[in-house]
């Protein structure tokens, strides 16, 4: 805290002014809301005004950030690895896979996995650790970091959806539906509709928590 507000403030309240005209001179001279706060506060109440839980930090920034790229990340992979299996499961009868890509495609699978058994642990440890946190202080819910990547991820998985049902009319209309490319849209549609359903559900009950 500055020596000089504190000082004027103490000058002030000797003169009789009471905190309100002191807020309202201080305000004028282009001093800031908080900072002044804070100094009458620690004047009066021998006690700093409080930080509102929900105010967002650099911390709440951290561990958001953190559990949304570890959810991306997990649900890349997944996709990823999911279509490295259809593709094994059902190869394209009119191309002959040579070797090198074999082992490409094993290679592939193998950093998906990896991936995955790092990205999940992670994104439910640290989500659970922020949805305790929002139940302990539902004001954390309104969280503009964490609004807005919610709201981000629900964009990205409501675009991917609507991308696969048109990819699939249009196929359905030329006639060039097969088991390959609808398994392959399937995966698609499960992952991104679970991450899409379960965020929206989180997020309503959260904005009711915190009414």
């Amino acid at each position: 805290m500055a020596e000089n507000l504190s000082r004027f403030i103490e000058h002030a309240r000797a003169k009789g002014l009471d905190p309100t005209a002191i807020f309202l001179l201080l305000q004028a001279a282009g001093w800031k809301e908080k900072e002044i706060a804070d100094a009458i506060s620690a004047r009066e109440l021998g006690i700093a005004v409080p930080e509102r839980a929900g105010i967002g930090s650099a911390r709440d920034a951290f561990f958001h950030l953190l559990a949304f790229t570890a959810l991306y990340a997990w649900a890349i992979s997944l996709v990823v690895l999911l279509f490295t299996y259809v593709e094994f499961a059902f190869p394209d009868p009119v191309e002959r896979t040579p070797y090198y890509q074999i082992d490409w495609a094993l290679s592939r699978i193998r950093w998906s996995l990896a991936t995955i058994l790092v990205a999940y642990p992670l994104f439910v440890a640290v989500w659970w650790f922020l949805l305790r946190e929002v139940r302990q202080f539902p004001e954390k819910a309104k969280s503009g970091v964490r609004r807005w990547l919610a709201s981000l991820s629900l964009f990205v998985a409501a675009v991917t959806i609507m991308g696969n049902v048109i990819t699939v009319v249009f196929y359905l209309v030329e006639g060039d539906l097969t088991v390959r490319f609808l398994l392959k849209v399937a995966v698609l549609f499960v992952v991104t509709g679970a991450l899409f359903v379960y965020l929206t559900l989180v997020l309503r009950s959260e904005a009711e928590a915190a009414k």
